[in-house]
């Protein structure tokens, strides 16, 4: 959506909301207004009652007090009882009357005129009994003192008269301020109503106008985004249909391929990197298929140690390809690989292959013309050396016939000559056959009779010198196409090797041997002396020995005859803990079947 649309709706969401705050605003102080009415409207509505009660029970007083005056006066003329019923009456309803009186004018009226008359009322009230009582006693009054009395019950009920006729004044123009106030309320509480329903029904109309806009427009921009996902879908489809492809091809390519991004920091300096993609044959080089999504570093850490991790920021910062054969030991991998990263994107791609075969082969054949060279040297001496040999001894022998009248002189001499002539003949026997080429008699052979026949050559060695000789074997392992008498020979030139370099009543002499996937490994491990990191290179030259009288062929010859079966040959070693030596069967010499 182009940023003056978005600028568009986010003024109309504004709009909205100004219109929807004010329109509540206005609604809500209408509405108190309302309210305020309306309790205005009530309060004159309660007062207007309360001023009719009151004007009610004010003329109920009058009535009452006029009624006690009728009876009091007739019962003094003429003595007649029955006048005094309605006296009674008005007695009784007085109180009540009184007491209503004050209750609904108070706050009306003047609360002085209304104790007033409550006075006067008392008052007269008062008067009225003191002569009926009189009279009822036959207590004889004159006619003036009748008239006297009578004309001041006239005063008091004229005085009362009066009040009754203020309070009643005083009634009627505040219930006409209560009537004219209460017309007028009427009239504003209707109106107020009418404005606030006028004002809600043109709110709602106008949100609703503008909500209905909206939702017409973001029916149209679902519309549109429904297209555009249609498109999106489509194109992602193409895409994912063109990934799977091409990670066929990845798939089937002999090398293996990763491909990686950038992880860096706020300062934009490489961190890592993360996995993007894997192909099959990457995955079981690795023997891992979970590493898309991981990061370089955690996975594999010897990357850092080994320099691929700089290689590879180089390849990713100045773009320039990275080629290299290594050897890579750490996450499970040991071999040699060749590396050919380029830079993609903000990351790279690393296609390798692993060459340790191809490496093993090299070091196979460099080994064997080394052999064949060291061979024909061997050869050519042995053949220069041994006749020469051959005519000192028979000049010995001619010398000895000549001097036998001094033999006991000479033959001490002769002795010394004959030993070292035999030792010359058993050096130059040994070079001709660590030289010789031999022709392999392959048969099945047992691995649990390899290692107990190598054990068994030297168990005199070990007794002698008080060793131990341990033996852990795997369980079905199976025959291995071989030339057995070779091998024997080979393993039993390593195990002497071994002995030799441990310590009388010390040594320990192992054999493990144990099966994988695709092989059989048999560790011959001692814990001698050890061999230093500059002289293990060394190790399997021919004349190289690192005891006193060896010869130096007995390792060269055991790697021969294994090489020739296609066993792998391996040794590691630490000086002051011992050497293990690492033989592979591989599972192309398995017997099928075994």
């Amino acid at each position: 959506m182009p940023l003056t649309d978005l600028q568009k709706e986010r003024e109309e969401r504004r709009m909205t909301t100004v219109l929807y705050i004010g329109s509540v605003v206005v609604m809500l102080v209408l509405l108190y207004a309302t309210y305020m009415n309306i309790s205005q409207y009530k309060t004159s509505v309660a007062e207007v009652r309360s001023l009719n009660r009151a004007r009610f029970e004010l003329e109920s007083v009058l009535s009452s007090l006029r009624d006690a005056e009728t009876g009091v006066r007739g019962y003094q003329l003429t003595a007649d009882t029955s006048f005094l019923e309605p006296y009674r009456n008005a007695n009784r309803r007085l109180y009540d009357q009184t007491a209503r009186l004050e209750m609904y004018a108070e706050g009306v009226v003047d609360e002085d005129k209304v104790i007033e008359l409550r006075r006067l009322t008392d008052k007269l009230h008062g008067a009225w009994r003191t002569m009926v009582y009189n009279k009822g006693l036959g207590v004889v009054q004159s006619n003036s003192s009748l008239a006297y009395e009578l004309s001041e019950n006239k005063a008091i009920m004229d005085t009362l008269r009066q009040v009754h006729g203020g309070l009643m004044q005083d009634l009627t123009h505040r219930g006409d301020d209560l009537l004219r106030t209460e017309e007028a309320d009427g009239v504003d509480a209707p109106f107020m109503l009418v404005i606030y329903s006028l004002l809600a029904i043109v709110a709602t109309a106008l949100l609703f106008w503008r909500l209905t806009r909206t939702l017409r427009r973001n029916e149209e921009v679902r519309l549109a985004l429904r297209l555009k996902l249609k498109d999106l879908d489509r194109e992602v489809g193409q895409r994912t249909s063109l990934q799977m492809r091409l990670q066929k091809v990845l798939d089937v390519s002999p090398s293996s391929i990763m491909s990686f991004r950038s992880i860096r920091d706020e300062s934009g300096r490489i961190l890592d990197f993360e996995w993007l993609s894997s192909n099959s044959r990457a995955n079981a080089s690795v023997g891992r298929e979970d590493l898309v999504g991981k990061r370089l570093l955690e996975e594999m850490p010897e990357n850092k140690g080994a320099g691929l991790f700089d290689a590879y920021v180089n390849v990713v910062e100045k773009d320039v390809p990275f080629v290299k054969e290594f050897h890579y030991a750490g996450s499970g991998l040991n071999g040699w690989f060749r590396n050919h990263a380029v830079k993609l994107e903000d990351g790279f791609m690393v296609t390798f292959s692993d060459i340790t075969d191809q490496k093993r082969a090299e070091k196979i054949n460099l080994e064997s013309d080394r052999l064949e060279l060291t061979a024909q040297i061997t050869r050519t001496v042995a053949h220069e050396v041994r006749n020469p040999l051959t005519n000192i001894h028979l000049a010995i022998e001619q010398i000895q016939d000549e001097v036998v009248e001094k033999k006991e002189m000479v033959d001490p001499y002769f002795a010394i000559i004959d030993r070292n002539l035999k030792r010359i003949g058993t050096l130059i026997r040994e070079m001709l056959e660590s030289s010789r080429k031999r022709e392999l008699d392959l048969i099945p052979c047992k691995m649990d009779d390899i290692v107990h026949n190598a054990l068994k050559a030297v168990n005199d060695r070990l007794s002698l010198k008080s060793m131990m000789g341990v033996v852990d074997i795997a369980p079905e392992l199976p025959e291995v196409m071989a030339d057995c008498e070779l091998i024997n020979l080979a393993i039993t030139n390593i195990a002497v090797n071994a002995v030799e370099a441990m310590e009388p009543a010390k040594g320990k002499l192992e054999f493990i041997v144990t099966r994988l996937p695709d092989a059989v490994v048999m560790e011959i491990a001692d814990n001698g002396k050890g061999i230093a990191p500059e002289n293990l290179q060394r190790l399997f030259e021919p004349f190289y020995s690192g005891r006193p009288g060896g010869l130096g062929l007995g390792l060269t010859t055991s790697r021969s005859i294994l090489h020739s079966h296609g066993v792998q040959l391996d040794v590691r070693s630490k000086v002051g803990e011992g050497t293990t030596f690492t033989l592979r069967f591989p599972e192309r010499i398995f017997v099928p079947g075994s």
